[in-house]
């Protein structure tokens, strides 16, 4: 499924799914057209759920790295901070 080509023009990716969806339609009674209908609602929103779960988790590891990250920079420019005061200090000294 990985190798799937989905780099299709709106247009035409919208319209294929209009013309199979009437196909169907034409082809299936309402009772077989509501159960086909509502199974691909569901497809789709399980796929919907599993993506939106996805970005949500890589969205909170994202935010905890750039935490950390940010952490890192603060103690990075504290002991600069400390060694320019000592350097200062030693100046005053003098």
């Amino acid at each position: 499924m990985a190798n799937i080509n989905l780099n299709i023009n709106p247009y035409t990716f919208t319209g294929s799914a209009f013309f199979i969806g009437l196909i169907l339609a034409n082809e299936l009674d309402p009772l077989e057209q509501a159960t086909i209908g509502n199974w691909l609602q569901l497809a789709g929103m399980t796929i919907q759920t599993y993506a939106s779960q996805v970005a949500l988790v890589e969205s909170n590891n994202n935010s905890n790295s750039s935490t950390n990250t940010q952490t890192d920079d603060l103690d990075t420019i504290k002991k600069a901070i400390a060694k320019i005061n000592e350097e200062l200090d030693k100046l005053n000294k003098k």
